[in-house]
């Protein structure tokens, strides 16, 4: 009788593992406070968004590649980011100008210039993937 417990305890173990793990992932989890009503998540600034302001000019991410990867626009011009890989990516100024965050497929995300000059970047995510965005005077 003794014996069975080294069974069971075990089994249990590991359907209490089973059981904490899936509800943790459940898709339909959501998050309540103590009057049973959703709590309400404010989406952070710096959270890539679909954006439908318009662009004047577009770099798409494609194949760990930025397409083009040279591009010139003026002061206060917008360029947008489109990653349409399948992988996230980020489009990252390496003096910290900008910085997109992570783009997930068919994400986009807008910068607006604000100051002339030379700025190389890469993506966070895969460093050898490089581009320069070359900022102009307003004509």
């Amino acid at each position: 009788m003794k014996y069975i417990s080294y069974f069971f305890i075990p089994i249990a173990s590991a359907f209490l593992v089973i059981v904490l793990s899936l509800s943790s992932c459940s898709p339909n989890h959501k998050a309540m406070t103590s009057h049973s009503q959703p709590m309400v998540m404010k989406q952070a600034k710096f959270q890539p968004q679909t954006s439908q302001q318009t662009a004047d000019a577009t770099v798409k991410i494609r194949n760990f590649k930025f397409e083009p990867a040279n591009l010139a626009i003026a002061v206060g011009k917008t360029v947008q980011f489109l990653n349409v890989d399948e992988e996230p990516h980020t489009a990252t100024s390496t003096d910290g100008t900008f910085n997109s965050k992570a783009l997930d497929t068919n994400q986009t995300w807008n910068y607006t210039a604000t100051k002339p000059g030379v700025y190389p970047y890469i993506c966070s995510v895969h460093p050898f993937m490089k581009g320069t965005l070359t900022v102009t005077q307003k004509k």
